[in-house]
């Protein structure tokens, strides 16, 4: 496949790339993979230890359903950064369709865990914030302990400088 106007990060099983000839990719484009790559990393450490093997992509091509594996998709990705265009592609052997999730799933579930993360992380500092100034610490004790663990130091109740 040529370098496309649509990325997998836009794809879902309706939407079907067009080439466009020999053009390379623009820096859009190049940012969007990239940031793809990074994404089939996070999914392969997160979504592999729960027994995701990869992604399903339905190929119109070849009118069927493609299974990749995390380490292929990424080969994938990685050509056509370099080369503008995806290599050669054949249908995996006998794949159990329910070792695979769809791009759109692992992006989704992706969003999520990462909303989820930051927000559970936020919770927890502030809950360890309000406990340490209920212990007596002082708003700049507290600030230095966070930053000593390299947490994000959430607002603080402080008051206003003297002017």
């Amino acid at each position: 496949m040529h370098a496309t106007t649509l990325t997998m990060g836009s794809m879902d099983e309706e939407d079907v790339p067009t080439p466009e000839g020999d053009q390379p990719l623009d820096a859009d484009e190049r940012e969007a993979l990239q940031q793809d790559l990074v994404d089939v990393q996070v999914l392969k450490e997160i979504l592999g230890n729960k027994g995701i093997r990869g992604v399903v992509f339905y190929c119109p091509d070849c009118d069927e359903d493609h299974f990749l594996a995390w380490d292929l998709l990424a080969g994938n990705l990685q050509e056509l950064l370099a080369a503008g265009e995806s290599p050669v592609h054949e249908p995996a052997f006998n794949p159990d369709p329910n070792d695979y999730v769809s791009w759109d799933y692992a992006r989704g579930f992706l969003d999520g865990y990462e909303s989820f993360e930051q927000e559970e992380l936020g919770d927890s500092v502030l809950k360890l914030v309000l406990e340490l100034k209920t212990r007596g610490w002082r708003p700049d004790e507290v600030k230095a302990l966070l930053a000593k663990v390299n947490l994000q130091i959430p607002p603080l109740d402080e008051p206003a400088p003297p002017s």
